[in-house]
């Protein structure tokens, strides 16, 4: 036969020596008691959200409207918030800045960024007349090909403004990710080639063929 072990009842005597009471079932009343209060608690808690169901295809724009609500009503962005958005902002351009990259050369529009050298500075016509950075499309693109495309590069880019850091509110985010952090950083140090190169004719051309 097997053995079994049972939890002792507690009991108090009653008032004038009366019958005894046991505590054990005083005490589950209670904890059961607390149990519903808690329930209830939350079911009050849970009918006070506002729920709301969106519906629609897909790229019908209903995260965008998400993300809008969350902006206007949610509650306020911390500075590391911030900081996470920034990293991934720069982050995307560079995963755009790879295809694009990538999608010029396979078109066969190189010779295209050779043309467009003599008039760089005519093309990118800043207050002074003359683009700040003197660099060509075809330079921009050279860049990018060797340092974010086919890693070719041997020799760390020079940064023009090396204070730049100093001065960079959105540095490095963990919540962000390895992957995207270090594309931030990339995007730092190739900011001007990014700008050239997108102002370009060619990029142009690019991205309206790779829309159609």
């Amino acid at each position: 036969m097997g053995c079994t072990t049972s939890t002792p009842s507690v009991t108090t005597p009653s008032a004038g020596g009366g019958p005894t009471q046991s505590l054990q079932p005083m005490a589950e009343a209670n904890g059961s008691a607390g149990i519903d209060r808690e329930l209830e608690r939350a079911k009050n808690e849970e009918e006070g959200k506002v729920k709301l169901l969106l519906l629609g295809a897909g790229e019908s724009g209903k995260s965008t409207i998400f993300k809008q609500m969350r902006i206007l009503y949610g509650t306020p962005r911390t500075e590391e918030d911030l900081r996470m958005h920034g990293v991934v902002v720069r982050a995307n351009v560079i995963v755009a800045v790879r295809k694009l990259c990538t999608h010029l050369r396979n078109l066969g529009l190189e010779p295209e960024l050779d043309k467009e050298a003599g008039e760089s500075a005519a093309a990118f016509e800043d207050a002074e007349g003359v683009d700040p950075s003197g660099m060509s499309p075809r330079a921009a693109y050279d860049e990018l090909i060797a340092y974010l495309v086919d890693n070719t590069a041997t020799e760390p880019i020079a940064r023009d403004n090396p204070d730049m850091d100093q001065k960079d509110w959105v540095g490095n985010s963990p919540r962000a990710g390895l992957q995207a952090n270090k594309d931030a950083e990339a995007f730092l140090r190739h900011v001007e080639a990014i700008r050239i190169l997108w102002q370009s004719n060619t990029m142009k051309e690019v991205r309206a063929k790779r829309a159609a």
